[in-house]
């Protein structure tokens, strides 16, 4: 186990460390909706359903697609620091990860984009469309009883 990921149980009974990383890169491939939580200017949480758009996903990057006239947009503006979380049933497992958000720039945007969108996303038929670029600073994921963190950016 790294210096930097520590394991919140005591010592698992000489079972192999957990392997954070993998199982959230796992649990990140396979989420078909993540919760994405902002502040607002009150300190309030604000969290609502996204989906995150399958291209470029991993546990470094998230792409999301919403309206530029939200709430989650505007409280992105004010503080980009967010989280998200994704849970699998199957799995009995969870990760959250915490990070900053923003929007991406019309010049970054690329065809591919737009093309990834899913039909639900695309049936959103938004008035003032925005992708949102999520960067990861630390990850946690939670297994059965295990739950250890990792730290991805300094």
């Amino acid at each position: 186990m790294s210096k930097e990921e520590i394991d919140l149980n005591q010592e698992s009974g000489g079972q192999a460390p957990v392997d954070t990383i993998g199982q959230a890169e796992q649990l990140l491939k396979e989420a078909t909706v993540m919760q994405f939580s902002t502040i607002d200017k009150r300190g309030f949480p604000n969290i609502v359903a996204l989906t995150p758009l399958k291209l470029e996903r991993s546990l470094k990057q998230v792409l999301f697609y919403t309206d530029r006239d939200t709430t989650t947009v505007h409280n992105i503006v004010e503080s980009s620091k967010v989280s998200i979380y994704c849970f699998n049933e199957r799995h009995h497992c969870s990760v959250g990860l915490q990070g900053y958000a923003g929007l991406v720039s019309r010049s970054e945007i690329q065809k591919s984009y737009v093309n990834d969108l899913t039909k639900y996303q695309k049936s959103l038929n938004y008035k003032h469309p925005v992708f949102l670029r999520f960067t990861t600073i630390f990850v946690k994921v939670r297994y059965q009883d295990n739950v250890t963190f990792q730290k991805l950016l300094n």
